[in-house]
């Protein structure tokens, strides 16, 4: 009768109260980190995501152009200080943005700091308030813009 009990109480507590013994294998799986949008500045919102050649990260926000080199962020705003929602990356390294009524690119000075370079002047000014730009695309060697 004893051994029943001893039997039935190791049971119970093999299912209720299972050992954490730590055997799962973690080699080969990748890191995984979280940034929230408070310990890098940026707004909550990313609407794209590029990477160049050299493995930076791009990612269109709500508060401008976020950029990640693997070890630091960086914001670069809008002159209209407004929504980025679309990039294109050319291989010349122009990084195309489009947010609300704005349109251009970033390119980096002789610092290597990106400079914005707006494209409105292009357009007429009857057709300069045109809302948000959603999309970029190259087409031999063209850029559009969808708004």
């Amino acid at each position: 009768m004893k051994t029943i009990a001893l039997f039935i109480l190791s049971l119970f507590f093999a299912i209720f109260f299972p050992l954490d013994v730590g055997a799962q294998q973690t080699i080969g799986q990748p890191s995984i980190l979280n940034y929230y949008h408070e310990d890098i500045n940026a707004g909550s919102q990313n609407w794209a995501i590029k990477q160049d050649k050299f493995g930076n990260m791009y990612f269109a926000n709500n508060t401008g152009l976020l950029t990640y080199n693997g070890k630091e962020w960086k914001m670069y705003r809008l002159p209209n200080k407004t929504i980025v929602r679309a990039i294109c990356i050319t291989d010349d390294l122009k990084i195309f943005v489009g947010g609300q009524d704005a349109l251009g690119y970033f390119f980096p000075d002789e610092r290597g700091v990106l400079q914005y370079h707006s494209l409105l002047e292009l357009l007429p000014l009857n057709k300069r308030k045109f809302g948000d730009v959603w999309n970029i695309e190259i087409l031999n060697n063209d850029i559009f813009f969808r708004t």
